[in-house]
């Protein structure tokens, strides 16, 4: 029989109260709910007929009208309903209002209608135009004649025995077009509609009147409203809304758009007072498959290009450059009519002649704005773009140039400015006011002579013909001179993803096929484009492939099978069994900022609010994706309950309950009677989440929780499984160990259960801190007669290490810098007398040339999370924090490791990059193995810092710190990409310094032969060859033996000695500056006297729990709970004994 592995206090999903992990596991209440039953339906009959019914009231009777919806529906369509429709009916009978979020061709309007027949009350249906209206009316008519319901259906229009029928209320369900809403709001509003529904709802939007009517329909108070509008809200007036929007209401609104592009200011209404956004949820999703095709010319470009065109047929989209024009797009269509293929310019496109295959392919120009880039939406017909040039854009040299200009000039010359700080600085400037117009400026002088200041200096650098040869150094920025004048030319990557998006998508369940095809004769231009697609467009993986004209054949085949389904789902024939349609999936990650990059890989996602939760939605070729935060653990460990919150019987069995904070103060417990009366009534309760997630889990078909790669987010995903558990009976754990597309859909992919020896590894972590930490903490208060002095199993070892440091400051050494022909070096002698000596005579050591040697220098290996803390320039805190943040945008991977393994992929990052910037001659890959699922830190693609920080300026990436981030990320970036080059070869001149009572051999790099990997993290510097070496003596100083420890060198000690983790490295230094017990100065770290009192006390009572080699046996017993080899209560048991002292 298994037994509990804990107990939560306020588990239960019905009562709210305590409940072992086994029971929530099972799906099942607590036992004083219902001793026993199987499955969520029979739980709940069982639970109301009983009478004890409490919290799961609503997802009762939630389940029992989605039972009776399910039958209505199936009976009037004939089809059963998709589980996408089953997410939205759930969302109306929990008593949500939303705006649903779906691509083209998934019963929308079905849906809405088939609802309106079957809900209670009176429905309100609001379409745009009255042929709409009638069409709505015929159908819903014939609904009913299969329904064996009777409702009355009522089409406004201007007849006598309509009004009246209007006038009495003749009606259960009343149609009427934005325009009869607004002449007649004052009658409407009497009427107590309780569904409202509103197709195609963009039109309906574009007037502010509009949406006013509607919050007064769904009786919303004009106060309410104003204050919904209020533009700089209080922090009470956030509260207030907050109140507002989680009122129970009577009245749903439901919103249906292919586009959902609203214009009016008003539309905050929708997510202050009702909790959800009205926009459209834009996907970026393209499944395109991209070509490059290098040409000598633009002639060959063309015949190529008819190739192309003849095999794959109609569909295709072809551009020209904006350096070329509309003429050249002229000549282009001549051309192709002499070939025999049907273009036509974009001006004189028709889409339905296009739509017929009348014109075969249309011919725009690579511009944003060209109609053809993004004006256009034919799934069914578009099928291929051809590039005759890399899209460009050209500034110019000259003081014409515009604000824009100037940024995009700064962003892209950033690398090659001297004045690093200044450039940043305006750039910086001119991206707030990108958007004012020119002749604007008079009316903002400062603006305007910042501007002009800025202008001048770029004017005066475009007539240095040094920085013009730099520029034409470079492998991605051009010079070209037109029309008399100088440009920089730069690879347009807005324009190629918009245009090549035309080719591939969203339709139904299926993200169609689309192929590229650029052609180039510069090579410049296209290593601009691919650059600026790496630093703009980071959610986009494009890679360009190799052309063989072998390959249309197959991609043709493709292409058609794509094109003839979107043009049945567009039509509305594809049939039943073809409906794949799109599942329901919502996942959690741990923080919002790890979601909303998430969901911002794959376009611009829509938010709801439940609750306390923020969800961001976004469709997915094949599911609905929802996707929110825990925002960290979710419960915690009690402090009164057992010992120090563990029940002590046979067995130990741990109780949580979820952690309450105070705002205000900052502070955290479980217990809410640990908080001061001031704070009990603004305490937030992550309870409040659970609610809010369970409601959300049981919208949806399946939940994958994505909490971190480590025993942590293990404790975190077992938390939030058994708590939804009851809600969902598809819930996985998924992990990912770098926030990026590839990563995110491999981790759905490769989804698993919960791993039990990890939670049970973290149970024990948290428990031996607990009782050790409580423990010795509370003998720490009596003594001290201090209850903010703490002592723990690791931290305390740790400053002890500090004090033993501290004691040995006095043994000194002696160190002397000097100089060798030139060449410095240090000479580092234990012998303080002796070294005085040798500095007093050093300048008349003989030194004696011996061997010349070649050695071989290897890379380091990449960062660990020890080895990143001791070479990093901030603080062991504030380093993971900014790391934490580089891993949650998506730029490194998971950075909580002491692994320096590397992945294939993470090769293959390295191997891109090297090659294109120093080829492939230069590649060596290691994957430096070693045990664990984690690897490396790295860089998660092959963007080095300038790209980054392109993406940084430009605002395509935000970070809270970018400066120091970026460091960071330099630092990770040249060390990985160092440790996959080839090793470095080196000649060294071996020479003796002789003195007659000392002598010393050093080796001195003179030459260095292969260059490898100081490409990209020089190493050392070579000495010239010299004839006669010559020594000069620099200083002398003395220092300790044993340095004073720094964050990093007592980080390192931590990893040799196997205390503490990568999690937990930074915490414990925090905690001993925290606690007055270690001081930093000028980075070394030294122990307060308040730290040696503590730890002498603690070493002489309590020694064998502080001791290092107690909490080492500790970790290593962990890591073999984690692998199954040891059970964990035996572990406890040991632990256990410190009871004893209490």
């Amino acid at each position: 029989m298994k037994e509990p592995i804990l107990i939560y206090e306020r588990g239960c999903p019905n009562c709210r109260g305590p409940i072992t992990d086994l029971r929530l596991g099972a799906g099942l209440v607590c036992s004083r709910c219902l001793e026993e039953a199987e499955g969520k339906q029979n739980i709940l009959r069982l639970l109301k007929e009983n009478d004890k019914i409490q919290n799961l009231e609503k997802v009762y009777n939630c389940e029992k009208k989605l039972e009776e919806f399910e039958k209505f529906f199936e009976r009037i369509t004939g089809f059963k309903l998709w589980s996408l429709q089953k997410s939205w009916a759930k969302r109306v009978f929990l008593g949500r209002s939303f705006a649903i979020v779906a691509p083209t061709g998934v019963g929308k309007t079905t849906f809405g209608l088939v609802l309106s027949a079957f809900y209670d009350g009176k429905v309100l249906i609001v379409v745009p135009t009255r042929m709409l209206g009638k069409q709505c009316e015929k159908k819903l008519n014939d609904f009913l004649k299969n329904s064996q319901i009777s409702r009355k259906v009522l089409f406004y229009e201007s007849k006598a025995s309509v009004k009246r029928k209007f006038e009495e209320g003749d009606f259960d369900i009343l149609i009427g077009t934005n325009a009869f809403l607004q002449k007649n709001f004052e009658k409407i509003i009497k009427i107590d509609f309780r569904l409202i529904f509103i197709d195609d709802v963009d039109s309906f939007l574009k007037r502010s009147k509009n949406i006013d009517n509607l919050f007064h329909l769904l009786q919303f108070k004009e106060e309410e409203i104003k204050l919904a509008l209020k533009p700089q809200k209080t922090e009470k007036d956030w509260e207030e809304l907050d109140r507002i929007r989680k009122k129970e209401r009577k009245k749903i609104l439901l919103l249906s758009s292919a586009t959902l592009v609203p214009k009016s200011s008003r539309i905050s209404l929708f997510r202050n007072l009702l909790g959800f956004d009205i926009q459209k949820a834009v996907t970026t999703l393209r499944n395109v498959e991209d070509f490059e095709i290098r040409v000598k010319d633009f002639e060959e470009a063309k015949r190529k290009s008819v190739e192309i065109i003849k095999k794959l047929g109609s569909g295709g989209l072809v551009f020209v450059s904006s350096l070329g024009g509309r003429k050249e797009a002229e000549e282009v269509i001549e051309f192709y009519k002499k070939e025999g293929i049907k273009a036509v310019l974009y001006e004189d496109m028709k889409l339905e002649e296009f739509k017929k295959g009348k014109n075969e392919v249309a011919v725009g120009i690579s511009l944003i704005t060209n109609p053809l880039v993004r004006g256009i939406d034919l799934p069914s017909v578009i099928k291929y773009a051809i590039f005759l040039e890399p899209p460009l854009f050209r500034i110019p040299l000259s003081e014409e140039i515009s604000i824009r200009e100037m940024f995009f000039l700064l962003t892209s010359l950033y690398p090659l400015m001297e004045e690093k700080e200044k450039t940043q600085a305006d750039i910086t400037y001119l991206r707030k006011y990108l958007n004012l117009r020119e002749e604007y400026l008079e009316k903002y002088p400062r603006v305007k002579e910042r501007v002009e200041k800025i202008k001048r200096e770029l004017t005066s650098l475009f007539k240095n013909e040094e920085f013009l040869r730099k520029i034409n150094a470079t492998p991605d920025i051009s010079l070209l001179h037109q029309e008399g004048k100088l440009f920089i030319v730069l690879g347009d990557a807005s324009t190629y993803i918009q245009a090549t998006g035309r080719t591939s998508r969203l339709v139904g369940n299926r993200l169609t096929l689309g192929v590229a095809f650029l052609f180039y004769t510069n090579p410049k231009y296209f290593n601009s484009l691919r650059k600026r697609l790496l630093s703009f467009f980071r959610e986009q993986e494009i890679e360009f492939k190799e052309y063989r004209k072998e390959i249309l054949g197959e991609l043709k085949e493709r292409l058609e099978e794509d094109r003839i389904y979107a043009k049945k789902v567009l039509e509305e024939k594809i049939v039943p069994e073809e409906r794949e349609f799109l599942r329901t999936t919502l996942v959690i990650v741990e923080s919002p900022s790890k979601a909303k990059t998430i969901a911002s890989f794959f376009g611009k996602p829509q938010t709801r609010i439940i609750g306390e939760s923020l969800f961001y939605e976004i469709p997915l070729e094949d599911r609905i994706l929802s996707i929110t935060a825990s925002l960290g653990h979710i419960y915690d460990l009690v402090t009164h309950k057992g010992f120090f919150g563990v029940l002590v019987n046979e067995r130990f069995v741990p109780v949580y309950d979820t952690i309450k904070i105070c705002p205000a103060h900052k502070v955290q417990h479980t217990d809410i009677n640990y908080f001061p009366p001031e704070c009990r009534e603004n305490l937030r309760d992550k309870l409040q989440i659970i609610e809010s997630l369970s409601e959300a889990a049981f919208q949806f078909d399946e939940v994958y929780i994505c909490t971190d790669p480590d025993a942590e987010g293990e404790k975190i995903a077992y938390d939030l499984y058994l708590s939804l558990r009851f809600f969902s009976p598809s819930i996985k754990r998924a992990e990912f160990h770098e926030v990026t597309p590839q990563s995110f859909r491999k981790a759905l992919r490769e989804a698993r259960e919960i791993n039990l020896n990890l939670v049970k590894a973290q149970l024990v972590r948290r428990i031996s801190d607990r009782w050790v930490g409580f423990a010795l903490s509370q003998k720490l208060w009596e003594v001290f007669d201090r209850n903010t002095l703490s002592a723990g199993r690791v931290q305390t070892p740790v400053l002890g290490w500090i004090i033993e440091n501290y004691h040995k400051l006095k043994e000194k050494k002696a160190r002397i810098d000097c100089e060798i022909s030139g060449y410095r070096l240090t000479l580092e002698l234990e012998d303080t007398k002796l070294a005085y000596q040798v500095f007093k005579e050093l300048e008349n050591a003989e030194i004696e040339e011996r061997e010349e040697k070649e050695e071989v220098i290897n890379p380091q290996p990449p960062y660990t999370t020890d080895a990143i803390l001791k070479d990093s320039p901030f603080s062991a805190t504030k380093t993971m924090s900014l790391l934490q943040e580089l891993f949650e945008k998506g730029l490194i991977t998971y950075h909580r490791t002491d692994s320096t393994r590397v992945s294939f992929a993470g090769q293959n990052v390295a191997q891109r990059y090297i090659e294109e910037k120093f080829g492939a001659e230069w590649v060596e890959k290691r994957s430096y193995f070693s045990e664990g699922a984690h690897e490396c830190i790295r860089p998660t693609r092959p963007q080095d810092p300038d790209s980054v920080r392109l993406a940084l300026n430009t605002g395509m990436l935000e970070l809270e710190e970018p400066f120091n981030a970026l460091k960071l990320y330099e630092m990770i970036f040249r060390r990985f990409i160092a440790s996959q080059m080839k090793p470095a070869r080196v000649k060294y001149k071996v020479v003796k310094i002789k003195l007659p009572f000392f002598q010393k051999e050093v080796s001195i790099p003179m030459k260095i032969l292969e260059e490898g990997f100081f490409r990209i993290k020089p190493y050392l510097k070579v000495l010239r060859e010299v004839k006669d070496f010559k020594i000069k003596p620099l200083k002398i100083y003395f220092i300790a033996k044993e340095p004073p420890f720094t964050q990093g060198t007592l980080i390192m000690r931590m990893k040799e000695r196997g205390l503490g983790r990568p999690s937990t490295y930074a915490q414990i230094i925090n905690t001993l500056l925290e606690r007055g017990y270690v001081v930093e100065k000028k980075g070394k770290l030294f122990p307060t006297p308040l730290g040696i009192k503590v730890y002498n006390y603690l070493s002489r009572r309590y020694s064998q729990f502080i001791d290092e080699e107690f909490t080492r046996k500790l970790e290593e017993e962990m890591d073999k709970i984690e692998r199954a080899e040891i059970p964990y209560q035996q572990v406890l048991k040991r632990v256990y004994w410190i009871k004893k002292i209490v």
